[in-house]
């Protein structure tokens, strides 16, 4: 026994934790539902706590920030006897506007088992985010047309989550790209639309504001055909459509539905703890080379008396 207790303060033998989900695919809005199970291990043990945090990791540039969208305590502490297996239902409903999964997004679950007096346990689950059904509806409707996703779409922006399409037939000699952001509303999607114009100047942004409303989303074939019909507009029309896509990101990104605009604040905050971060760091490595300095000074200043005493 007394061996069988040293081997579970090394973590060999003791209290194991496993986050059970019911899935790993989630739509935007969507409920997660699960079951929490804690498995005793070789000994008794007491737990002190259980927390659940959800996070996200997004890339900026070179740099991949992690982000704690949510955390579920469990703070209650109990013993959990050898082998014996403890149950908790666990849910959670996914906001509505969190950035969709994608080459520079990804979610997941870290729950902490704390034990007392031994090695805590962890369960690291991920999970995929992926858009509704109505707003997959338009993603559908371009790639019918032939403007396919681009390996770094779903980029952030800062403010909102940007989704970039290449053409490979249709507009294919008159259009660099298409670009739009999108805010979900429940009778519709506010979509903002750039497209990328080829001319013998360069090339050219032209801009609109659409709102797709559920009818519409809901009926494939006529929401390819409206698409379709805003894109050549804008092609034949540039000088149109001068939307302002800086007071559009403004005004969308304060819709509870703008994908993306959950991050702005999280990641804002991380980035500044982190600079804040480095500034306290830049300081104790100045007063410890101030300390130096003043540790050289002090030698040489008795290197000095030795050598008169010398004398």
């Amino acid at each position: 026994m007394v061996f069988k207790k040293f081997m579970a303060k090394l973590g060999k033998g003791s209290a194991q934790v496993d986050l059970i989900l019911d899935q790993h695919q989630y739509k935007l809005g969507e409920q997660i539902n699960g079951q929490l199970v804690i498995t005793g291990g070789t000994i008794e043990q007491e737990i002190n706590k259980i927390d659940i945090d959800f996070m996200m990791s997004v890339r900026l540039g070179e740099h991949i920030q992690t982000v704690l969208i949510n955390r579920f305590p469990f703070p209650e502490s109990f013993k959990i006897q050898p082998s014996e297996k403890k149950s908790y239902s666990f849910s959670y409903k996914l906001p509505q506007n969190l950035l969709l999964s994608c080459n520079s997004v990804s979610y997941y679950f870290i729950t902490h088992l704390d034990i007392a007096a031994g090695v805590d346990s962890t369960d690291r689950d991920p999970i995929d985010i992926l858009p509704p059904d109505r707003f997959q509806n338009i993603l559908y409707a371009f790639d019918r047309l032939g403007f396919r996703e681009k390996h770094d779409s779903r980029s952030f922006d800062g403010h909102l989550q940007e989704f970039e399409l290449a053409p490979t037939s249709m507009l294919r000699n008159e259009v660099e790209e298409v670009e739009f952001v999108a805010a979900m509303e429940e009778t519709g999607i506010h979509l903002f639309l750039e497209v990328d114009l080829r001319t013998f100047a360069g090339e050219k942004e032209v801009k609109r504001e659409l709102w797709l409303d559920n009818q519409l989303l809901d009926d494939q074939n006529a929401l390819i055909d409206y698409l379709q019909q805003v894109l050549f507009e804008m092609v034949n029309n540039p000088n149109l459509y001068h939307a302002d896509k800086a007071q559009f990101h403004h005004k969308i990104a304060g819709l509870p539905g703008a994908i993306g605009a959950f991050a702005i604040g999280l990641i804002a905050m991380e980035l500044l703890e982190d600079v804040v971060e480095d500034i306290v760091e830049e300081i104790f490595e100045d007063d410890d080379d101030d300390d130096d300095d003043d540790d050289d000074e002090e030698d040489s200043l008795f290197d000095f008396f030795d050598d008169e005493e010398e004398d």
